[in-house]
């Protein structure tokens, strides 16, 4: 496993973080307020939440062709239904529950300062397209409704406060449409400027590479002074990591030369499985031509650099850009990201060639960024996955 860098002395740090100022869901209307990611949802349960006006992720999400009218008009929909509830100077103490999963964490704000030098570290690279559509979504909208999920160092400190906020029934209780239970309790004055100032000051981004991104470009484009946008802050140990497949479609691909070439350099065996998925790290599960395979990486193809012997790493520089011609996965069009949520998440089928590699251990993510380097883009998909609407607040306050 990868040795994280040292990382800074445990120190308060107040400039990073600060209560934010906005709206945050009433109980009654919650579940129908707030939506979680389209990967933790099937077909059914997207629609249903397609089909309801409160829906943040219908009305406002990026994939609703919202714009700053549709924005406004779904905050004076929520405001005469009295879905939502105006919090000022505040934080949120969060937990998310699951049938085998549970996590608490801290809603708070984030300088974009902070990611722009180096306080906020990333693990992997961003998809032009996407970051792209992002900063166009924030510039229509002018709405933040989905925190970005930060990870930090374990610090027993940081349990027991959040903790001893969690004593009290919850302010906001719900059950989410995936499932998910929440709790949140709403933290306001001094506590919540000594739950701010509780963190250490090196944060991990987990989830909303592109937002923060985006958030960074947006704010040097309009020149606005010292940003900050919602953030869902996360103990390493609260924190499950799944892979992300990569199906590649191009008709030009010889399927059956690919797999000619495959077992010269790895192993290649049969698997049952529609959905094949590695067992351990250095495999590989792999679709092609409606048959499963599980590929291993043998021991003299495996790098000594710690960081290009990750598997999406082994994945990108031993096959996709090699065997595929993907020499950018940034930009190529040919290739699709599939988070490993489920079976039925993917149908490997549809593309002319599939890959799941072996998830990245999370001390291997955070030590990533220690270094400074950066992972092909979808390398990890993080739980907890914050859901849209669990905070609102505008882009100009």
């Amino acid at each position: 496993m990868i040795q994280p860098t040292v990382v800074a002395e445990w120190s308060a740090v107040t400039a990073l973080l600060a209560p934010f100022t906005g709206f945050v869901p009433v109980a009654e209307f919650a579940s129908r307020v707030v939506g979680p990611s389209r990967s933790m949802l099937s077909a059914e349960q997207q629609q249903s939440s397609r089909d309801d006006e409160l829906s943040f992720r219908s009305s406002v999400g990026r994939g609703a062709g919202a714009d700053h009218t549709n924005a406004m008009e779904w905050m004076r929909r929520c405001h005469d239904a009295g879905a939502l509830a105006a919090v000022e100077s505040v934080v949120l103490v969060h937990r998310l529950e699951r049938v085998d999963y549970r996590a608490t964490g801290l809603i708070a704000e984030v300088s974009v300062a902070a990611y722009d030098t180096g306080l906020i570290k990333r693990h992997e690279t961003t998809i032009a397209k996407t970051e792209r559509k992002m900063v166009d979504y924030m510039q229509s909208t002018r709405l933040y409704g989905n925190p970005v999920a930060l990870a930090h160092h374990e610090h027993p400190e940081v349990a027991v406060a959040l903790s001893a906020h969690t004593q009290r029934p919850p302010d906001v209780e719900f059950d989410a449409i995936d499932g998910t239970h929440h709790s949140m309790w709403i933290v306001e004055g001094a506590d919540a400027e000594a739950l701010c100032s509780s963190f250490s000051d090196v944060l991990y981004i987990t989830d909303g590479h592109h937002r923060l991104a985006a958030a960074s470009t947006l704010a040097a484009v309009e020149g606005r002074s010292d940003p900050h946008l919602p953030v869902g802050l996360f103990a390493e140990n609260e924190l499950e990591l799944w892979a992300y497949a990569r199906g590649v479609r191009d008709a030009s691909i010889d399927t059956g030369e690919v797999l000619k070439v495959l077992p010269r350099h790895f192993s290649l065996e049969d698997s049952e499985l529609a959905v094949p998925r590695p067992t351990r790290p250095h495999e590989l599960g792999v679709r092609i031509d409606g048959r499963s395979y599980i590929l291993t990486v043998p021991d003299d193809r495996i790098p000594v650099d710690t960081y290009d012997k990750l598997d999406v790493n082994l994945l990108q520089d031993l096959i996709l850009e090699p065997v595929l011609g993907v020499t950018n996965p940034r930009t190529d069009a040919r290739l699709s990201f599939i988070a490993d949520t489920s079976d039925a998440a993917h149908d490997p089928d549809e593309f002319d060639v599939w890959f799941l590699p072996y998830p990245t251990a999370v001390r291997d993510v955070m030590a990533v960024a220690d270094m400074g380097r950066a992972m092909p883009p979808k390398s990890t998909f993080f739980l907890p996955k914050l859901p849209s609407g669990l905070i609102v607040r505008t882009i100009d306050q």
